[in-house]
Parts: structure tokens; C-alpha cells; sequence
């Protein structure tokens, strides 16, 4: 991270902002919610939208100099020049809204078109994942480092949209994973999926059609942790094309060459 940017100070931040938004979604949890649909045919909910201005609230409260991309909100001041917080307040809405226990809040700072740290906060878990540029990746205070060559049937996460054009051709990168001999887990939120890859449980992740929201944050995390991230194909990962690969050294390739050569829907992405 840049000389004039410190890099604990800032983690601290992402913490906090965090845990602003994890004690919100957690306090909602059981309380009746009030759910729209937003483009896409994704669902956003008052939980997203409390959780949102909570962790809003901190970021501009401590870093006021500093630019922000957040789902919900959109983009505040992206691209000016500033670093700039990337923001998912609530990254697994369906699965919060249906109780299940895999969400998370993620966030990253983006320097010069660069990931330098990122933080991702499971609350039902209460667990922590956090990265720095050149500093390793930890869950808690312990470092993590993916494992070599697993055994068995390698384990590949993945997502599948909201969208009816995307979900179909979603279907397709799945049959390739089967084929290829993948086992393949859905985990509904790609900050969870990124924290397993980064954590040995999973070999590796992919996804298409998603914002940056959902790609920074576990992607610092994964290479950080030891890991290969590249586009779709085996390219670079450029975040606003809204595809990536995640993967351990391992099965990398292996995993490129089952999703195939690109994307097979449109991009998604954002202004970072």
C-alpha cells in the first residue's frame, strides 16, 4: 500500500464499517421485512438498504476524502482519482431473506485502479477475513495459505443469477464443471464462495454476469491467500467485466479450461 495511506488505520475502518452493517443485519434478522425487485430480477430488501447506511455512515465519518462504490447507493465520486471504497452491504440477500446463515458484508479500497485491502464479515458466524496488498490474507488473526493438490474430485464454487438469460446460460458452464469432473457447490453469495477458495474448503470459485462489489473484496483475498484470480478464459482480472476465476495453483487451469475460452453472457461489472 501507498507510503500515504495506512494500511492498519484503514483495515480498522473496514471493521468498523463492517460491523455496523453486520449488527444491523443481524438485528433485523427475524423482524418483517419489506422486499422490492430491481434490475435484474435481484431482490434488495430494508435490511440491505439499513445495513448500506451503516456502513455508509463509518466510511464517510472516517475517510471523507475517499470516493465510494456500493451496490445499493451506486457510485460517489468512482473514478475521479480518489481511492475509493468498494461496498456489498449485504452479498447473499436470498439466503438472508430464507434464513440461511451464508451472507456476508464485504468491502474493499481501491487505490489507483488497484485493490490494497479488503475485509469480508460473515455476522452469522462472526468471523473476519481480511487482506493487504503484499501482506497476506488471515480469517481472524490467523494467516491463511491455500493447500496444494486436494484429494478426491477437486470442489468448484459458483453462482447462478437472478436473470432468465443469464441463469440459462448458467446451466451450461455447470454442465461443463460436471464433465470436467468437478463437484460443485452454489454457496448464494460469491464473498462467501471467494472466503472458501481462500480458506482451502473450496479449490476454486467462478462467476460471470456479477459487479465488482462481488469480485474485489475475495479476490485480494484469494491471491493474497496464495491463490491464481483471473478472468474468464484465463485472462486478466479486470473487475468492471464482471467475471473472474479463483482458484488454487492447482486446479487453476483446470478450472479455465472447464468454464471455457469467455463468458458466456453479457458483462457485468461497474466503475472501477
Amino acid at each position: 500500500m501507498t507510503a500515504v495511506l495506512d494500511a492498519a488505520r484503514l483495515t480498522a475502518t473496514a471493521l468498523r464499517a463492517a460491523t455496523a452493517a453486520g449488527d444491523e443485519l443481524l438485528r433485523r434478522r427475524d423482524a418483517p421485512r419489506s422486499v422490492r425487485t430491481k434490475e435484474g430480477d435481484a431482490p434488495v430488501s430494508d435490511a440491505d438498504l439499513a445495513a448500506e447506511r451503516g456502513a455508509l455512515a463509518v466510511l464517510r465519518s472516517e475517510t471523507p476524502d475517499f470516493a465510494v462504490v456500493s451496490e445499493e447507493a451506486g457510485p460517489d465520486g468512482a473514478d475521479d482519482g480518489r481511492p475509493t471504497w468498494i461496498v456489498d452491504p449485504l452479498d447473499g440477500t436470498t439466503n438472508y431473506l430464507r434464513g440461511l446463515p451464508d451472507y456476508a458484508v464485504a468491502l474493499a479500497l481501491v487505490v489507483a485502479g488497484r485493490a490494497e485491502l479488503s475485509l469480508i464479515l460473515l455476522p452469522e458466524y462472526g468471523t473476519v477475513f481480511r487482506a493487504v496488498a503484499g501482506a497476506g490474507a488471515f480469517r481472524t488473526e490467523v494467516p491463511l495459505r491455500i493447500p496444494g493438490r486436494p484429494p478426491g474430485r477437486p470442489l468448484a464454487g459458483t453462482g447462478f443469477g437472478t436473470e432468465g438469460v443469464v441463469r440459462e446460460r448458467q446451466c451450461s458452464v455447470a454442465d461443463r464443471l460436471l464433465r470436467a469432473g468437478f463437484e460443485i457447490r452454489e454457496p448464494g453469495s460469491a464473498s462467501t464462495g471467494l472466503c472458501r477458495v481462500a480458506s482451502g474448503a473450496y479449490d476454486g470459485y467462478l462467476e460471470f454476469g456479477i459487479g465488482v462489489w462481488d469480485t474485489v473484496p475475495g479476490a485480494l483475498l484469494v491471491s493474497e491467500a496464495g491463490g491464481t484470480v483471473t478472468g474468464w478464459g484465463g485472462g486478466a482480472f479486470t473487475p468492471r467485466h464482471g467475471h473472474l476465476v479463483a482458484a488454487s495453483p492447482a486446479v487453476h487451469e483446470r478450472l479455465v479450461e472447464a468454464g471455457g475460452p469467455c463468458p458466456p453472457a453479457a458483462e457485468g461489472g461497474g466503475p472501477v
